[in-house]
C-alpha cells in the first residue's frame, strides 16, 4: 500500500524571516562552495516570496477591517528601496 504525501505547509512569516537570517549569517561567515551558495540563494528567494505574500495578505486584511470601521483611515507610507 502506498502512502500519500501531502505538500508541506509554507512557513509562517516569522519562521521564513528566521531562516533568512540563518542563511545570511551562513553566507557571511562561511567560505561556501558555489553549489552550496546557489542552493542557499535559491532557498532565500523562495522564503522572500513567501514572506512577501504573507505581508500582502496581512495588508489586504487590514484594509478590509479598516474599510468597515468608522473614522479610521489607513495612511500610506512611502516605499523604501
Amino acid at each position: 500500500m502506498s502512502k500519500k504525501t501531502t505538500p508541506a505547509e509554507p512557513p509562517t512569516f516569522e519562521a521564513a524571516l528566521e531562516r533568512l537570517e540563518e542563511i545570511v549569517a551562513r553566507i557571511q561567515e562561511d567560505e561556501l562552495e558555489l553549489d552550496e551558495s546557489l542552493r542557499l540563494f535559491e532557498e532565500a528567494i523562495g522564503l522572500l516570496r513567501i514572506a512577501e505574500t504573507r505581508l500582502g495578505g496581512a495588508e489586504t486584511q487590514l484594509r478590509q477591517l479598516l474599510a468597515d470601521g468608522e473614522g479610521f483611515r489607513l495612511n500610506e507610507f512611502p516605499e523604501e528601496r
